[in-house]
This record gives C-alpha cells, sequence and structure tokens, in this order.
C-alpha cells in the first residue's frame, strides 16, 4: 500500500513539474494571437494567452467576424470589364489573409454581439488602418449592416472601378441566397 502511495506522489509532482514549466515557458508563439482566415471577412483567434497550447494541446479557436463590411464568399466568381471570370472570392480571402499576415495585426473584438454563425464582430487593424475599410476601398467587400462609416469608401472604390466595380458581380449578402451572375 505504501508503494502505491508512493507512486501516486511521484505522478502528481511531475504533473504539477510539467505545468509550472508550461506555464512559465515563452515558446515560439507565446505573446502573440494568432489568425487563421477563412474566408475574406471571417477569421478565428487563437489568443496568445491560452494556456492549453502551452501543454501542447489545441486552443478553441474563437470565430469572429469583421463588422460592418461583406466580402465575397471564398467560392464566389465576378466578371471583369470583358466579361471574363474571375475569383474574386479567392481574391478577397487571400487579401485578408495577406493583411493578417502582417505584423501589428490585431482585432477587437465585441463579445456582445454574435452572429447567426456564432461568430463575434471584431473591428481589425494593421499599419493604424482599418482592414474592412481596406477591404471596401479596394473593391473586395462592401459596407454591411451598421457599417455606414464603409459607405464613402464604397462609393469611392465603385467611382474609381476598383477591384470588382471594374466588372460586373452579386453582392455576397444575394449570392449566399442563390443569385449568380
Amino acid at each position: 500500500m505504501n508503494n502505491w502511495r508512493i507512486l501516486v506522489g511521484i505522478a502528481a509532482a511531475i504533473i504539477v513539474a510539467v505545468l509550472v514549466t508550461a506555464a512559465a515557458w515563452d515558446g515560439p508563439t507565446a505573446g502573440i494571437d494568432r489568425y487563421a482566415v477563412r474566408d475574406g471577412d471571417t477569421l478565428e483567434l487563437t489568443p496568445r494567452d491560452c494556456f492549453l497550447s502551452r501543454v501542447g494541446l489545441s486552443c478553441l479557436a474563437q470565430r469572429l467576424r469583421l463588422f460592418g463590411v461583406d466580402a465575397f464568399e471564398s467560392g464566389q466568381m465576378c466578371r471583369d470589364p470583358a466579361g471574363k471570370a474571375w475569383p474574386c472570392g479567392l481574391v478577397a480571402t487571400r487579401r485578408l489573409a495577406a493583411l493578417a499576415a502582417r505584423p501589428g495585426f490585431a482585432c477587437n473584438v465585441d463579445n456582445e454581439f454574435i452572429d447567426r454563425h456564432a461568430r463575434e464582430f471584431a473591428v481589425c487593424t494593421v499599419d493604424g488602418k482599418d482592414v474592412g475599410g481596406t477591404l471596401v476601398s479596394e473593391g473586395l467587400a462592401f459596407y454591411y449592416g451598421r457599417g455606414l462609416q464603409y459607405l464613402p469608401l464604397e462609393g469611392e472604390a465603385r467611382k474609381e472601378k476598383r477591384g470588382a466595380w471594374a466588372g460586373s458581380f452579386v453582392r455576397p449578402q444575394f449570392w449566399r441566397q442563390g443569385a449568380r451572375s
């Protein structure tokens, strides 16, 4: 019986030592929020302070939706001025991924508002610029819902024929409902 107690004590001491070491370890991703882009307006955030990652386990990612913008869906196609199809959804997704990969990319999450897909709304910035505004300005996203601050940027992109505004497209909200061009 004493051997059993000794083994349990040793096992408990090892577990405590591993947890203390993991909590103190500053590994390659410690201190850095990690963002994974899912489409042109959706990201997943794994926070820098997730304890589970320090012991080699996966952390639950927080699903984020850029506040006030609606980007083309990943599989969505648009047409250029000559009528040739181009993958505007893939371009929007890749553009958000490029912005999210830059140093200093960060999102301010509004934990009180969640959409029907269980995504929390966030305003993301990089280099002091609003990422949603950048996508709208480049003609890869549109103002949406309460994102009226993006309406002038959309008008500018339309006037300058940037991104999808150079040709023809179906707005993402209508494309999701089955409309195709």
